[in-house]
């Protein structure tokens, strides 16, 4: 981690400009990473206030009033399967944040059932993270990219 400790917290709709903040922060290249296409800003604070917050899971890695990183889980339509999205500030990559933002995720009460994490677009990053925290890796040719395993007791 960086030099400063980030507050982790559950993102709610209040936080929506927070938000808006982060992600149009974010260059071509990382809104294509995110998004799977370069999304325009006016693209972007539409997505942002289109969020249906109820039954998904959003939590963010504040530093004073700034979100510097953001987990969201949206769901699939199984109960066991959520889709994984993660945004980390450019200037704050490679530091163990987006391995702590998904620890937490994986930590919540609220996804005692999550089985498996779906990521679209199959950033190499998240290979790292999967072994970090122990899961399980599925690769695929289509999309979903990659599926992260939860191995739960029980």
């Amino acid at each position: 981690m960086s030099r400063w400790t980030p507050e982790f917290g559950v993102l709610r709709p209040r936080h929506g400009p927070a938000l808006a903040r982060h992600l149009l922060a974010l260059d071509a290249d990382d809104r294509c990473a995110r998004f799977g296409l370069a999304l325009s800003d006016a693209a972007l604070r539409a997505w942002v206030a289109g969020i249906r917050w109820d039954g998904q899971h959003w939590i963010g890695a504040w530093e004073g009033p700034c979100l510097r990183a953001t987990l969201q889980l949206a769901p699939t339509g199984r109960t066991s399967d959520w889709e994984l999205a993660l945004t980390v500030e450019r200037t704050l990559r490679r530091q163990g944040l987006a391995t702590a933002l998904l620890a937490q995720a994986l930590g919540d009460p609220a996804l005692t059932d999550c089985r498996g994490l779906l990521c679209h677009h199959g950033h190499a990053a998240l290979r790292g993270m999967a072994r970090r925290l122990g899961l399980a890796l599925r690769a695929q040719t289509e999309p979903p990219r990659l599926r992260l395993e939860i191995a739960r007791p029980g």
